[in-house]
């Protein structure tokens, strides 16, 4: 398809994905500074924890963390929400979607 509508996507068209992961932290946290990284999401996520923003990191390729100390509940469940927005027509080749690398 020389030329094609998705000659530039690797004939793959993106979306959008949500990840949650819901988990508990003890109270053993209390005055401990708590961040979270992310080594790799393709591309355009948004995070929340317990609801709030942490931001949002438009790149795919890179990482990037979060201080997250005040955001967590200790001796409750939180829960962490990732948004990732792949819009497609980004590259020569399918590089993926999603979070691809440890968090």
């Amino acid at each position: 398809m020389k030329g094609g509508k998705f000659a530039s996507t690797g004939y793959t068209v993106g979306g959008t994905g949500w990840y949650r992961k819901t988990f508990y932290i003890g109270n053993e946290i209390k005055g401990k500074c708590i961040r979270i990284q992310f080594d790799g999401i393709y591309m355009n996520a948004d995070i929340w924890l317990n609801g709030i923003s942490l931001g949002t990191h438009p790149y795919g390729y890179t990482s990037f963390s979060y201080d997250i100390t005040s955001k967590l509940s200790p001796g409750k469940l939180n829960t962490l929400a990732v948004r990732v927005k792949n819009e497609g027509r980004n590259t020569r080749w399918y590089s993926g979607s999603g979070i691809y690398r440890h968090v």
